[in-house]
């Protein structure tokens, strides 16, 4: 019975979970704002090659991100399963191309632990913590580091 309430308080954090090249990524849900289909996306010259363009989302132009470009591993294919996740950081809005919506995770904030930046991918950079849901080890994306909107 004690061995319950000590898990129940425990800090739980809340991430949405999804694929890109073969890996599991999670982003913590408050940001998640939501998740389109596929959409035309209108081209902009003279930008990063991971930015794909914008879409006009209700009036609100918001640009995308090909999530696997951004990590050097080449173009998101589009299928039955890729999505757009907008997400919100700073009042601004971006949208992720991703392969695959996995779903909502919950993670103890205790299992989550920082990782040695020495690792040698493309996306370390980008990924500051590591948690566990159930047998699956998720990556935590860092939305600050993912994208700059200077």
């Amino acid at each position: 019975m004690e061995q319950t309430e000590i898990i129940q308080s425990e800090e739980v954090i809340q991430f949405l979970s999804f694929s890109v090249s073969n890996e599991i990524f999670g982003i913590e849900l408050v940001h998640v704002h939501e998740i389109l289909r596929p959409v035309f996306i209108t081209r902009i010259p003279n930008v990063e090659d991971y930015i794909l363009g914008v879409v006009n989302l209700r009036g609100e132009i918001i640009p995308i991100v090909d999530l696997k470009k951004k990590f050097d591993q080449g173009f998101v294919e589009i299928n039955k399963n890729t999505r757009i996740v907008v997400l919100e950081n700073n009042g601004k809005r971006f949208g992720l191309v991703v392969e695959e919506v996995k779903q909502v995770i919950k993670i103890v904030k205790s299992s989550v632990s920082a990782i040695n930046n020495h690792m040698s991918s493309s996306f370390n950079n980008m990924i500051d913590f590591v948690g566990r849901s159930g047998e699956s080890i998720v990556l935590i994306i860092e939305l600050k580091k993912l994208i700059n909107f200077e």
